[in-house]
């Protein structure tokens, strides 16, 4: 704790004056004037209290040392543990810009347009629950400097003859890139850390420890060497973009080579540690975690939104039932034709629902947060050492290759977008096919359709259960299979085809119970992408800590 110099009382940053700030006496300091004796022992360390939770054994830190009550990364309502450290002295800190009733605000704006959202999400004693916390990022900073030769082309017609004309475009390049930044806490997930940027790292000041004081901060805990391939990446990408968009290179097609840091002469010049502003909060249901978190420098909200299966499904038969009865008002369907639609709807949602499960396995194998895969190495490693110590053999280091966060030509969509938009799309397949089922006699009959349907969701339906198989999350019987039950009977009846349409309308009612169930089963897919399993934080822990 920081203590008043004219009264004693505790000190707390103050966030609409920037200065630490007295709850007695109400002065107000400057950060830089307060110190402890112990902030200078060493110039790359300082004096903090660690908490650590019980239960998922997430550790956070704070100046002061008043006990912490409940977990912000899994939302624990218990006591954490707490200890006296040292730790890595960060080089820079943005103060908090953005106080919490401004978090609580802009919050409230982001989760009212979640009409499905679960009413917990909207209740205020919940919204109460926003923690300041400042969460350790790796700030690069890279030059390129040297003679850059870009091969280009241009092309003119000439007659009946296209004409292409290769060039070599010279000159000097000059560039620096000053503070990309990659957080360096494994319990924060990089594509959390990726949708809340960006942080305006012109802010940054030198760091003081008092700037803490009434805040928590999360310890670092990824090595500055995991992102720095991805920081050099995003270095060349910006570069190509500029020289591409130049007024003297439009008129050109460029080629850049297969290696742009070579040609550019990217160098990582240097790499700071930072602390950035993070309103955070948790929502636990069960065994699983959906965090929201608040940008504190820009109020830019990030936030899980499960989703409530009954306000889901009450929503959606509100809708249907006038569709239902508007459709059937202007359209009279035989019943093969019906049979048709429906199966062809079936395929659909199983290919949905494999897709959903396999974005469930990516999510559980964290093949997309550099961060936590860099501690599993390091599990695996030691591991690996201590079974060669008592083997007598001498340890070995594992040298696995990590998944790399960007895809180059691709826009990268949220899986829990993704997921949201194939729920909605969904209703309008229904809508879709009951308007067209009349034209499908011109691409054959239902003992046609039907048998084809059933063996290509037959493929994605063993699929499917083959990634349940693997994925935690996933408790029961997949879906899939009572489809492709339901999807069997119906292409017996296509194949016999009946006098009797009662075996047409039997066969379509079992399909669509089928589709009903996986449907349900995808919203409840979307909430796994939608949250995160506990503990979290099961593989932290040693003396790895960046």
């Amino acid at each position: 704790m920081y203590e008043c110099p004219n009264c004693g009382g505790n000190l707390r940053f103050d966030i609409a004056s920037q200065q630490l700030a007295c709850g007695y006496c109400n002065a107000q300091f400057s950060p830089d004037e307060i110190t402890k004796d112990k902030d200078a022992e060493e110039s790359r360390d300082y004096e903090v209290t660690v908490f650590t939770c019980p239960q998922c054994a997430g550790e956070i830190y704070s100046t002061d040392n008043t006990a912490a009550g409940f977990c912000s990364f899994c939302g624990a309502s218990t006591i954490l543990n707490s200890r006296l450290s040292r730790e890595k002295r960060p080089d820079f800190i943005i103060p908090f810009k953005k106080t919490k009733e401004d978090c609580k605000t802009e919050y409230i704006k982001r989760v009212k347009k979640a009409v499905f959202a679960p009413k917990q999400l909207k209740n205020p004693k919940y919204i109460d629950g926003f923690r300041g916390i400042y969460m350790p990022y790796w700030v690069y900073y890279f030059a390129q400097r040297g003679f850059l030769l870009i091969k280009g082309t241009k092309d003119h017609r000439s007659g009946d003859y296209i004409i292409t004309e290769h060039f070599d475009l010279s000159g000097n390049l000059d560039n620096y890139y000053k503070g990309l930044s990659f957080d360096a806490s494994s319990s924060f997930a990089d594509n959390i850390s990726e949708r809340i940027a960006p942080f305006d790292v012109k802010n940054m000041r030198s760091f003081t420890p008092s700037i803490l004081s009434g805040f928590y901060a999360d310890i670092p805990d990824v090595g500055e060497e995991i992102y720095r391939e991805d920081a050099k990446e995003d270095v060349d990408e910006q570069t190509t973009k500029y020289l591409e968009n130049h007024k003297k290179m439009r008129k050109y097609s460029l080629k850049f080579g297969d290696n742009p840091s070579d040609t550019y002469h990217t160098q990582c010049e240097n790499v700071d540690l930072a602390m950035f502003p993070v309103w955070f909060m948790s929502y636990r249901n069960k065994d699983r975690v959906a965090y929201a978190t608040v940008n504190g420098q820009t109020g830019k909200v990030v936030a899980d939104l499960p989703v409530d299966i009954f306000k889901y499904m009450a929503g959606s038969l509100l809708l249907a039932v006038p569709l239902f009865i508007l459709l059937n008002l202007f359209l009279t369907l035989v019943p093969s034709a019906l049979l048709s639609g429906i199966t062809i709807l079936a395929l659909v949602v199983t290919i949905l629902y494999e897709r959903e499960i396999k974005a469930i396995a990516k999510k559980e194998r964290y093949e997309e947060d550099k961060g936590a895969q860099e501690l599993f190495r390091r599990k695996k490693q030691a591991e690996a050492e201590a079974a060669a110590a008592l083997d007598g053999m001498k340890p070995y280091v594992t040298t696995e290759k990590m998944v790399s966060k960007k895809k180059k030509g691709k826009v990268q969509w949220g899986e829990k977008t993704k997921s949201v938009i194939r729920v909605f799309c969904i209703w309008f397949i229904v809508i879709a096919l009951r308007a067209t089922s009349v034209f499908f006699d011109l691409f054959g009959n239902a003992r046609l359709i039907v048998p084809a349907a059933f063996l290509v969701s037959v493929v994605f339906g063993i699929k499917s259960v083959r990634t349940a198989k693997g994925v935690q999350a996933k408790k029961g019987i997949p879906a899939t299979v009572w489809m492709m039950t339901a999807l069997l009977f119906a292409t017996l009846i296509a194949l016999i085809k009946p006098v009797s349409d009662l075996y047409y309308y039997a066969s379509n009612i079992v399909c669509m119970a089928a589709i009903l169930v996986t449907l349900i089963d995808l919203i409840k897919d979307y909430n796994i992408l939608a949250t995160r399993k506990l503990p979290q934080f099961e593989y932290r822990g040693g003396d790895d800590r960046a």
